[in-house]
């Protein structure tokens, strides 16, 4: 078993197939929330089946399998991230040569939310209090802290805002890794505002004034 975790909630128009190589050096768990499980269920050496939302599955899915003991850094992709195996590992790489606690790739084209996770030219990481849902990697320490915030919103939404108040002590262990190249392949089509500013609310979590800053 490896001591890195790529676990992704996959449907039919997944990309999981571009993130690995002939040895990729972490393990891969995919959950089929849709009809295609005949389809990819020879695709990792750990695919199951099951219903509903990512970070709610994924949650589900670390506590019945006990994985946070196995690994030592998680990461969790959406689907239509376009990744390959060299830049997933060099993404491990970062985490653990620079003790980060919470990190992600950053976007190399246009389809983002966060204007700040958009890769920044001759940077290869930026320390930054804000790492979104779409990719987040985790140490075992930071997904200890943060996993009960999986199941607590249905849709995602503001956990990211909420995971920065749990990891407050680490100001130098969150970043935004540019020297890692990812493509966010459509463009960002839903919303849950109503959804966003109940746990805002609810954690007290808003007015996050999220900023990133050099690292090297």
């Amino acid at each position: 078993m490896e001591k890195y975790c790529t676990i992704a909630a996959v449907g039919k128009n997944s990309l999981h197939r571009e993130w690995t190589g002939c040895s990729p050096g972490f393990d891969l768990h995919l959950i089929v929330y849709d009809d295609s499980y005949e389809t990819f269920k020879d695709d990792a050496p750990y695919v199951t089946k099951a219903r509903g939302n990512k970070f709610i599955l994924i949650d589900e899915y670390l506590s019945a399998n006990d994985l946070v003991r196995q690994y030592e850094y998680f990461y969790f992709p959406d689907d239509d991230i376009l990744i390959d195996s060299d830049n997933i590992r060099k993404l491990f790489g970062y985490m653990e040569e620079y003790r980060l606690m919470l990190a992600q790739p950053a976007i190399w084209n246009y389809y983002i939310s966060h204007p700040h996770t958009m890769k920044h030219p001759a940077s290869k990481f930026r320390y930054t209090n804000f790492v979104e849902i779409m990719q987040p990697c985790f140490s075992r320490e930071a997904l200890q802290r943060v996993q009960f915030t999986f199941s607590a919103s249905k849709s995602g939404w503001g956990l990211d805002f909420h995971w920065p108040k749990l990891m407050a002590s680490e100001k130098w262990h969150m970043a935004i890794i540019d020297d890692v190249v990812s493509f966010h392949t459509r463009p960002v089509r839903s919303s849950h505002n109503e959804e966003l500013m109940e746990y805002l609310k609810k954690y007290d979590c808003d007015n996050l004034p999220i900023y990133s800053f050099p690292g090297y």
